[in-house]
């Protein structure tokens, strides 16, 4: 299972290897304090890394709650947190027409933008 390190404000995607009874963590990505990991870059890690589970909901709630000592997240903002995750599950519906796809990533982005610039939206 993939996991979220900080390293101040950049973030990095994790997974812990088990070789011959040792452990070892993979750098799957450098998130780079992002507040949501972008489709194509989830697309990236799924292909060159098919050996690996990625909750992609916990990712982007270990984003959002920003690095260690980061004020947390309001209840509206994890509410916005919520939804952005949903508009993002829709826009990846298969056979969803071109345009209403880019309508919900977009209002998807618009709520990221709006969490991230609220009092303790974790900007650095």
């Amino acid at each position: 299972m993939a996991f979220v390190r900080w390293r101040g404000h950049c973030a990095q995607l994790l997974a812990t290897e088990y070789d011959h009874g040792r452990t070892r963590q993979r750098c799957l990505a450098n998130l780079r304090g992002g507040y949501v990991v972008p489709q194509s870059t989830r697309a990236a890690i799924a292909a060159q890394y098919p050996q690996y589970t990625v909750d992609w909901e916990q990712i982007d709630r270990a984003l959002a709650a920003g690095p260690p000592g980061a004020q947390p997240l309001s209840t509206q903002q994890l509410s916005w947190l919520e939804v952005e995750g949903r508009l993002r599950e829709w826009a990846e519906t298969p056979g969803i027409l071109f345009r209403e796809a880019q309508t919900l990533r977009d209002a998807a982005e618009t709520l990221t933008h709006w969490r991230a610039q609220e009092p303790g939206g974790n900007l650095p």
